[in-house]
C-alpha cells in the first residue's frame, strides 16, 4: 500500500513536470574545504560517467536519487545535482548511514582511551539501574562488541523499533530495549537491527560523557570544518544513533574520504587505521549479498567498502582507485530503484572497476 502511494505520488509529480533537471556537474570552487578537479584531469572514464549520469536523469529510472558526487584522488570531480542546484546545500536524511557514523565516532573514543576492550559486557558500562532485574539473566552477556556485530540476540525488529522507541517515547527507552526477549543467545546470530547500534550509542555517551552529537561536532564535524549539522534526539535527549543524522552531500563526502584515506583528512589523523581497518573487514556474512563489518558493508572481491541508508543512501569507497562515491536520495524511496546496495554498486561498476 505505501509503495502504491509512493508510485501514484511519482507519476503525479512527473505529470506536472519533470522531476529532474539536467544542469552541470562540474563542482564549484567553494571555501568548504574541497579541492576540485575535471574528470579529464581525474583519468576516470568520462564516458562511463557519462552513462551513469543519463541512467540517474531518466525520469523512469532511480526515481529517487537527489545527488551523486564522485571524488578521486582527494578532489571533486562531479557533482550531479539532479532535482535541484539547492540540493548541494541542504542536509539530507543519511538513514543508516548513521550507523557508520556511530562506527566512526566510537573508534575515536576509543582512539583516545575512553572505552574498555570490545569483549566488555554492556552492562558494566551502563549505570546499574539499567540492567537491574533483568528477566532474561542471558542478556548480561551482551557485549560492545556483539552490539558492533549486530548480535546482540534482542527480538526488536526496526518497524516497531521506530514505532516504539521515537513515536511511543517511553520513560525509560534504554531499559525498553533491554526488556525485550531474546531470539538467540548473545553472540550467537547476526541480524541488522537499529537497536544494537542505539545500545552502542548509549553506551558511547556514558563513556564520553556527553551526548554523540555533541561528541560528534568535537572530534569530527569540527575537524572537518562541518557546521550545518541535524542530528536528532530521542525521548530523553539521546542522539539517535542508528538513523537519526542528516548532513550535507559534500560534507558526508568528507567523512567518507577520512575513511579512503586511512582515517585521515587532509593529512590530519582523526579515526586511527587500526579502527578503519577493523570496522570495514568482513567480520560475517549478512542478510544482504554482502559481508558486513563495524556498521560497514564490505563489498566482493575486496573492491572495497560501503555505507548504506535506506531508501538510496550510499558512500562508496574503493582505496585502491582512491576513489569515492556519494549518492543521497529521498529517503521515502525504500522499494523503488536504486534503494538497494547492489543495484548502485552495479550501476557505478564501470566507474570504480
Amino acid at each position: 500500500m505505501v509503495r502504491a502511494l509512493l508510485l501514484s505520488s511519482t507519476l503525479l509529480l512527473a505529470c506536472d513536470g519533470a522531476l529532474k533537471h539536467r544542469g552541470s556537474t562540474t563542482p564549484e570552487l567553494l571555501d568548504d574545504g574541497w579541492p576540485v578537479a575535471t574528470v579529464a584531469q581525474s583519468g576516470l572514464d568520462a564516458d562511463a560517467i557519462e552513462q551513469v549520469h543519463q541512467r540517474l536523469l531518466d525520469e523512469r529510472h532511480f526515481p529517487g536519487v537527489r545527488t551523486l558526487l564522485i571524488v578521486k584522488d582527494g578532489a571533486l570531480v562531479s557533482e550531479l545535482l539532479v532535482r535541484t542546484p539547492a540540493d548541494r546545500d541542504r542536509p539530507h536524511s543519511l538513514m543508516s548511514v548513521t550507523k557508520s557514523v556511530t562506527s566512526m565516532l566510537w573508534g575515536i573514543a576509543s582512539d583516545r582511551g575512553l572505552t574498555p576492550p570490545l569483549d566488555t559486557p554492556l552492562c558494566e558500562v551502563l549505570d546499574a539501574p539499567a540492567c537491574a532485574g533483568l528477566a532474561d539473566e542471558r542478556k548480561r552477556a551482551i557485549t560492545l562488541r556483539h552490539l558492533l556485530m549486530m548480535r546482540s540476540g534482542l527480538d526488536f525488529e526496526n518497524v516497531d523499533f521506530s514505532r516504539e522507541q521515537w513515536v511511543g517515547r517511553p520513560a525509560d527507552p534504554l531499559r525498553a530495549i533491554l526488556d525485550k526477549p531474546l531470539f538467540a543467545a548473545p553472540g550467537e546470530q547476526f541480524r541488522y537491527r537499529d537497536c544494537d547500534p542505539q545500545l552502542l550509542g548509549y553506551a558511547l555517551e556514558r563513556l564520553v560523557g556527553e551526548r554523540e552529537a555533541r561528541f560528534a561536532d568535537a572530534t569530527l564535524f569540527g575537524p572537518l570544518g562541518i557546521g550545518d549539522v541535524v542530528w536528532n534526539s530521542g525521548p530523553i535527549g539521546e542522539s539517535m544513533a542508528a538513523h537519526g543524522l542528516y548532513l550535507r552531500p559534500r560534507d558526508l563526502a568528507k567523512l567518507g574520504q577520512v575513511m579512503l584515506d586511512d582515517g585521515r583528512w587532509q593529512g590530519r589523523q582523526l579515526v586511527s587505521p587500526a579502527w578503519r581497518s577493523a570496522s570495514t573487514r568482513a567480520l560475517q556474512p549478512s542478510n544482504d549479498p554482502f559481508d558486513y563489518g563495524f556498521y560497514w558493508y564490505v563489498l566482493t572481491d575486496g573492491a572495497g567498502f560501503a555505507a548504506w541508508g535506506s531508501g538510496g543512501q550510499y558512500v562508496l569507497v574503493f582505496p585502491q582507485k582512491r576513489l569515492l562515491l556519494v549518492m543521497t536520495s529521498a529517503p521515502d524511496s525504500v522499494g523503488f530503484e536504486g534503494s538497494r546496495l547492489e543495484e548502485v554498486v552495479a550501476l557505478t561498476e564501470a566507474i570504480w572497476r
